[in-house]
């Protein structure tokens, strides 16, 4: 199949910080429009408490990331003149992707957002508190097989490339876990607390079940593809398992690569505040990698120069 075609991706949600969100939320006219959306949903404000955060994984944070992936998608598609034949979304990008989709509505899906964040914000002052999920780079499988070598509890939590992994272990095993990765010379990057994409976390996936059961997901428009086994997602069902399932399924981006290259995908626009995917050389070397970020929007605008006077 001739690559000819466009394709979607919304990052992960790495350090995010809330004053940067809030700017853009008011100043960038789309976003501005989402928010009015999201709030008039929500039924309160996002931005003062967004004013209040710093960068915590908070439901505001959250939801102010979807809304600003959202606002810099539909202002590169325009730009760019994308026409895309899918879309995915690394881990919590799978939020943005729904909507973009067609599978939830803007308004559905911030209360959805809300609603699982309070909820797993609960379950971790209750439960899985020494459980962490640590990023690191520069690791081949062969190498990061023999760090965990004898290691004790852990999982695979997410495969981003053939040297980029999410790892989640007890957090009193991590300074040993960080030693080993330093010492065969990988970089340990973000540690996410709490953690994500676990097994461990089947309780927390059967409480946030009973959540979506009061949400109704449509057949995507445009079809998802996952970043759990790179499936493209044609159903609600579909969609609603592929984010359920997140909590306790490990994320595998080369799968969702090699689908977008089956799909005949050309241009990938990775839309959002990303940390990750646009360094990666499984997307970079496949396809023309476009990024929309917050930038545009928070930078001033360069001041026009004031032509030279010249003498009478």
């Amino acid at each position: 199949m001739d690559a000819t075609s466009d394709a979607l991706l919304f990052p992960g949600m790495g350090p995010a910080r809330a004053g940067e969100l809030g700017r853009f939320l008011v100043i960038d006219r789309r976003a501005r429009r989402l928010l009015g959306v999201a709030e008039q949903s929500l039924g309160y404000s996002l931005l003062d408490p967004l004013a209040r955060e710093g960068e915590e994984y908070t439901e505001h944070t959250q939801l102010a990331f979807v809304l600003a992936c959202l606002a810099v998608a539909e202002r590169a598609e325009q730009e760019h003149g994308l026409d895309p034949a899918a879309v995915g979304g690394a881990s919590f990008g799978q939020r943005a992707a729904l909507v973009r989709s067609g599978a939830l509505p803007l308004a559905e899906l911030v209360r959805l957002v809300a609603r699982v964040a309070r909820q797993e914000h609960d379950y971790f002052t209750r439960a899985h508190q020494d459980l962490v999920s640590q990023f690191i780079v520069r690791v081949p499988d062969p190498v990061l097989a023999d760090i965990l070598d004898g290691f004790g509890e852990y999982e695979l939590s997410g495969r981003f490339d053939q040297d980029v992994h999410l790892v989640t272990l007890r957090e009193r095993e991590l300074e040993e876990f960080v030693r080993r990765v330093r010492a065969a010379g990988g970089y340990a990057l973000t540690t996410m607390r709490p953690a994500a994409h676990a097994r461990a976390l089947g309780p927390l996936r059967e409480e946030v079940a009973e959540i979506f059961a009061d949400f109704v997901f449509a057949d995507p428009a445009l079809p998802i593809v996952s970043d759990q086994d790179g499936e493209p997602i044609h159903t609600g069902a579909e969609a609603a398992g592929l984010l359920l399932e997140s909590t306790v399924t490990a994320v595998r981006l080369p799968e969702l690569v090699e689908r977008f290259s089956r799909l005949g995908v050309a241009r990938v626009l990775v839309a959002g505040p990303d940390h990750l995917l646009h360094r990666l050389p499984t997307l970079t070397g496949r396809f023309e990698l476009l990024r929309a970020d917050l930038r545009a929007a928070l930078s001033p605008a360069p001041r026009s120069r004031l032509a030279r006077a010249v003498p009478v």
